[in-house]
């Protein structure tokens, strides 16, 4: 049984003294350490929590309450009622001691009935959008977060070794997805945070492209992003390998992405600017021939998802703060010659930082 600490309202949302009603599940795991991976939408609003300077309430169908029970802190009170939206807003309205001037709401997961079930209910109450705030929080980790992260991260490494010996001429895509999949399932991943890929030759030339029956072949670059979820904490991270000795073209491309991106992770401290990663990977790539093939997006924070705010792309605002955990994912994709993409999970500390993901013996040639 995962038992996680509760945060209150005052430690997400500072200064804020209103009730905030929170429906997904992640915000839900955030704030309660009620552990879930219900992710499609019609399960979101089933199960929501109301907190304010005073309590935090959790609502959950009347069947789920001997499930739940057990998972959540002493602090939490839990209400089981039924679930539909309408009846699901008539019982946060009737927990309120009084009805607030603001209501705080995901406005981005709130399924619509049940806001339009508050809004009836609360015609006098400002419903107003605590996403930012909420991505804001999750932002910066707490150290048992770290630590999941972490946990996380060190199978995805198992994982991506156990790839290096398995890639070869000849298995389909798929197979690799598969093998990978079950590796990472039987050694403690509660699932993929998103759709693996394992992209090869042309197909890896866009990565919104999906694995297919597509074979490896001699001569190709193949590259694999993938991730494991271990106690709601998701990992990420992409390596490239060549199935046979490389082009010049193919070894020119992935020296310039291996050195934009480590250029940028040894850039990463405390109080540097977002956007200035963002620079110094254009200042890597001026000049160089295959400059025009980069896809300039450089990374995004990581967390309970894989991926959460902010993303590193130009003009991003902010700057790093220490504990922030993010990745660093140059990608150059050159017709022709290949598809390259090296992505890694940095924990940002006082001293500069830390590389959660990696490969034993870093190498481009399987």
């Amino acid at each position: 049984m995962r038992r996680y600490s509760v945060k209150g309202l005052e430690e997400i949302f500072p200064g804020e003294q209103g009730p905030v009603l929170l429906t997904s599940p992640q915000a839900i795991f955030y704030t309660t350490g009620f552990y879930t991976t219900a992710r499609r939408p019609n399960q979101i609003g089933n199960q929501c929590v109301l907190m304010d300077e005073q309590f935090t309430l959790f609502f959950c169908p009347r069947n789920w309450g001997d499930v739940i029970r057990p998972q959540l802190d002493s602090q939490i009170t839990l209400i089981p009622c039924d679930p539909s939206p309408a009846a699901l807003a008539e019982a946060v309205c009737r927990a309120l001691p009084r009805k607030p001037e603001r209501l705080g709401l995901e406005e981005e997961t709130i399924i619509l009935p049940l806001y339009l079930a508050l809004r009836e209910q609360l015609p006098e109450t400002s419903l107003w959008d605590v996403t930012s705030r909420l991505y804001r929080a999750r932002m910066k980790k707490t150290p048992a977060e770290i630590a999941g992260l972490r946990r996380s991260a060190n199978l995805a490494k198992e994982a991506m070794e156990h790839a290096c010996d398995i890639l070869r001429p000849g298995v389909a895509e798929l197979d690799v997805v598969a093998e990978l999949e079950y590796f990472m399932r039987k050694n403690g991943s509660e699932g993929t945070p998103f759709t693996m890929k394992v992209l090869s030759g042309d197909n890896a030339l866009r990565t919104i492209n999906l694995p297919g029956t597509r074979k490896l072949a001699q001569g190709e670059i193949v590259l694999l992003d993938f991730g494991t979820t271990v106690g709601n904490y998701a990992s990420d991270w992409t390596r490239s390998f060549m199935l046979g000795q490389p082009t010049r073209e193919q070894q020119a491309l992935y020296e310039l992405v291996w050195r934009i991106e480590r250029t940028c992770i040894n850039r990463i401290r405390p109080g540097i600017s977002l956007q200035s990663l963002m620079d110094t990977a254009f200042d890597v790539l001026r000049g160089h021939p295959f400059e025009t093939w980069f896809n300039p997006y450089l990374g995004h924070s990581i967390g309970i998802d894989s991926v959460e705010r902010p993303a590193i792309v130009p003009g991003v605002q902010g700057c790093l703060e220490e504990n922030m955990v993010l990745t660093i994912e140059p990608g150059v994709y050159v017709p022709g010659v290949g598809g390259i993409r090296i992505e890694d999970e940095i924990l940002v500390t006082s001293e500069g930082p830390e590389i959660l993901t990696g490969l034993r013996t870093e190498r481009f040639v399987l």
